[in-house]
């Protein structure tokens, strides 16, 4: 019965190789409007908040509140605050579904798709050392 040549090391690389291919399908989700008065605070790891003057704040550790929006700037690491009045709208980052399971998808594909040609290569290496050629 021939052993099979998969180590732990070669399953941890293919696994290295495809899950940060699954986490970097994201995409970016409006939020609803700022939470009321009587409402708590929304808080948002990563968002991009567009002022109504057209300029675009891409923002980490977001906390939207009834009367302002905080964050610290991507770049600057610098906080920002802003009225929720000036605030257009708020964007959060998150994972998509359908992204991440056509990557997933097309990955079980390559993967059939190499290994068949694994297996056609040894199967004729085989064959050729079998009948002599």
């Amino acid at each position: 019965m021939p052993t099979s040549t998969r180590s732990p090391l070669r399953r941890a690389v293919c696994v290295a190789l495809v899950l940060p291919q699954l986490a970097a399908c994201t995409t970016w989700r409006p939020i609803p409007s700022a939470p009321g008065p009587q409402g708590g605070a929304t808080h948002i790891a990563h968002a991009r908040v567009r002022l109504r003057n057209g300029t675009e704040l891409p923002l980490r550790d977001v906390t939207v509140g009834a009367d302002s929006v905080i964050g610290y700037d991507e770049d600057s690491n610098e906080r920002r605050a802003h009225p929720v009045a000036d605030v257009g709208s708020i964007d959060r980052l998150q994972v998509s579904a359908g992204r991440s399971a056509a990557v997933a998808g097309s990955s079980v594909v390559v993967l059939g798709a190499v290994v068949g040609v694994a297996l056609l290569a040894a199967m004729s290496a085989y064959m050729g050392h079998f009948f002599g050629k």
